[in-house]
């Protein structure tokens, strides 16, 4: 990852926070003109994307940071911890509609200045919408997880305001003022589950979940340049910290391999994985022995994602099992 690719995410962060305090304006406006339950929490969404950007901005900086000595994977993990507290905050908030909504019922309020309280949310609609776009490319550029939790977030807003619209709309052709209440319901019912959406994600980073989309890119690398002599592959992992990868793997080849043999082909493996992946890291290879000699006569066999996930040689079928098909004995095997 260059440093074009830092600069293009702290640049979309930085737009991010400033685009999001116009938006907020204007949906402040448009609720201080309606009194609107459903604009109400169209503008308390953006409250809460301005606050969450902000701790974006501060997380993308420190993410950037390169590995230390304290922190030797880097300090990617910040990144999750950003996703997981904006994802809090949306569901927050839609909880807090669900409350004004109750409050409402019991203080009924008159509808103010529908027509310009619509023009004012239209417009809003239409900057995040170009907002959002612009994050994803960005995200999806740079592989930022923080800045792909805060497109979606930002898409999210379009949906809230283009439902406000609606609300709107139908409120001033029917006069029925209980259809904003039922509008801002939707929209509170759509505001928890983005939020929880995102807090899941987050929790699945921080727990450093399988990434099978990632696991299947090594495999892949792995099958496409496979020298004749690699075995098996087996304790395939994979550790995402932010933007940065960490793969390991055990790889059965022959005994008699030279040191500088295998040291050649580890080297090459990480430059190929690594490119594959389009991410800096490191690619751990730990070379294992076949201690039965009945490998020899093994055919040979694609490694699958299934297979080289397996913690040890005997988990699962597999092209280092003898004739017969049973699991040759744990003691002759390597970990």
């Amino acid at each position: 990852m260059g440093m074009d690719d830092h600069k293009a995410r702290e640049i979309a962060a930085r737009w991010s926070v400033g685009v999001g305090v116009v938006i907020l304006v204007f949906k402040v406006t448009a609720w201080l003109l309606t009194g609107s339950l459903a604009v109400m929490s169209d503008a308390l969404e953006s409250v809460v994307h301005v606050g969450a950007t902000i701790v974006m901005y501060v997380a993308l900086r420190m993410a950037a940071a390169p590995p230390d000595r304290h922190h030797p994977f880097g300090h990617g993990k910040v990144g999750s911890f950003s996703v997981g507290f904006e994802g809090g905050l949306v569901a927050s908030s839609g909880l807090l509609v669900f409350w004004m909504v109750v409050s409402r019922l019991f203080n009924p309020t008159e509808l103010g200045s529908l027509g310009a309280g619509a023009a004012w949310i239209g417009a809003a609609a239409g900057v995040n919408l170009v907002l959002g776009l612009y994050l994803m490319r960005v995200a999806r550029r740079t592989g930022s997880t923080i800045l792909r939790a805060d497109a979606h977030h930002v898409l999210a807003d379009v949906w809230t305001s283009g439902t406000a619209l609606i609300g709107l709309a139908l409120v001033m052709l029917t006069n029925l003022v209980w259809i904003d209440m039922v509008v801002a319901v939707i929209a509170g019912i759509h505001l928890l589950v983005v939020g929880v959406r995102l807090v899941r994600e987050a929790g699945s980073e921080l727990l450093d979940s399988a990434d099978e989309e990632t696991l299947t890119q090594v495999v892949e690398v792995l099958n496409q340049h496979r020298e004749s002599e690699w075995i098996d592959v087996h304790r395939l992992r994979v550790l995402r910290v932010g933007e940065r990868r960490y793969v390991e793997f055990h790889l059965l080849v022959p005994k008699d391999w030279s040191v500088k043999r295998a040291h050649d082909v580890i080297e090459r493996l990480e430059d190929l994985i690594l490119e594959r992946l389009g991410a800096e890291g490191a690619v751990n290879v730990h070379l294992d022995y076949p201690k039965d000699p009945t490998y020899e006569s093994v055919p040979f066999s694609d490694f699958s994602v299934l297979g080289a996930t397996r913690l040890n040689m005997a988990d699962a079928p597999g092209p280092w099992h003898k004739a017969d098909d049973s699991a040759p004995e744990e003691s002759k095997l390597p970990s």
